[in-house]
C-alpha cells in the first residue's frame, strides 16, 4: 500500500519537544550567530510554524533561559554543597577546580552558546541562580569577603570561557613552524610544552587551562587575604 504524502504545512518532526527545541536553538546559534537567533528562524529550522514553539516557550528569552539551564545542569557544584562532615583541608579549592573544569567542558559541548549565554542575564534561570547561591555560601564559609565573591566568580568565568574558545583551536596553533629559526627560544619552549602535554596524555589547551585556573584561584585567595 502506498502511503499518502505528508500534508502541506505539516511539521517534519512529528512530535516536538522542549529538548528538540533547545537542540535546534544551539544549532541555530552556531549557524546564524547570536544576532540571527530568532523564534522565526528557530521555527524554520524545525520545519514548524512559530506558534508551535510558543506551546513550550513564551518567547526567545525563555528559550535562552532553557539553553542556559542545560549548561547549568552540566556544571559540577557538588563540592560547594558538601556538609561540614564531608569537608577537608583543601576541599574548597578542589570544589572550585571541579566547577571550573566542568564549566569549561559544558561550553565545549555547546561552543556556539558562548557568545549568546555570556552576554545574557541569568534572571529567570533558576538552576544557574541556584548554582551561584551554593557557590556564594561556600565562598563565605571559606572566609572570603562578601563584597569580593561575585567579582571573583566573574573573573574565573571570564578565564573559563576564553579557555573554552582556546580549546577549539588547532593543537599546533602556537607552533612557529617555518618561522622557528627566527625565534629559537620560543620554538624550544613551545616544543617542551607540547612534549609535556603529550607525555601526560592531554591536549596543550587542557594543560594551559589547568595551570591558569590554579594560578588564578591562588591569586584571588591571596587578594582576599586567605593565602
Amino acid at each position: 500500500m502506498v502511503s499518502s504524502p505528508r500534508s502541506a504545512g505539516r511539521p517534519r518532526i512529528s512530535v516536538l519537544s522542549a529538548e528538540q527545541i533547545i537542540d535546534a536553538a544551539f544549532d541555530l546559534v552556531r549557524t546564524a550567530g547570536p544576532s540571527g537567533f530568532t523564534m522565526a528562524g528557530l521555527a524554520r529550522a524545525l520545519s514548524v510554524q512559530p506558534p508551535a514553539l510558543y506551546h513550550y516557550f513564551a518567547g526567545k528569552d525563555e528559550v535562552v533561559r532553557a539553553m542556559r539551564g542545560r549548561i547549568a545542569d552540566m556544571i559540577d557544584v557538588s563540592g560547594f554543597t558538601a556538609g561540614p562532615a564531608e569537608r577537608s583541608p583543601g576541599a574548597f579549592s578542589d570544589a572550585v577546580l571541579r566547577w571550573a573544569h566542568s564549566y569549561r567542558e559544558a561550553f565545549l559541548s555547546y561552543p556556539a552558546g558562548i557568545a549568546l549565554l555570556a552576554t545574557t542575564a541569568i534572571d529567570g534561570q533558576e538552576r544557574s541562580v541556584a548554582n551561584y547561591e551554593a557557590m556564594t555560601v561556600a565562598f563565605l564559609g571559606d572566609g572570603w569577603p562578601e563584597a569580593m565573591i561575585v567579582d571573583a566568580i566573574v573573573v574565573m568565568e571570564s578565564y573559563i570561557l576564553g579557555s573554552a574558545l582556546d580549546a577549539l583551536a588547532p593543537e599546533d596553533i602556537m607552533s612557529p613552524g617555518a618561522s622557528a629559526a627566527g625565534a629559537p627560544h620560543f620554538a624550544r619552549a613551545e616544543g617542551l610544552r607540547t612534549r609535556n602535554a603529550a607525555e601526560r596524555g592531554i591536549r596543550t589547551s587542557d594543560q594551559a587551562f589547568s595551570l591558569g585556573i590554579g594560578a588564578l584561584l591562588t591569586g584571588l585567595r591571596s587578594t582576599a587575604g586567605l593565602a
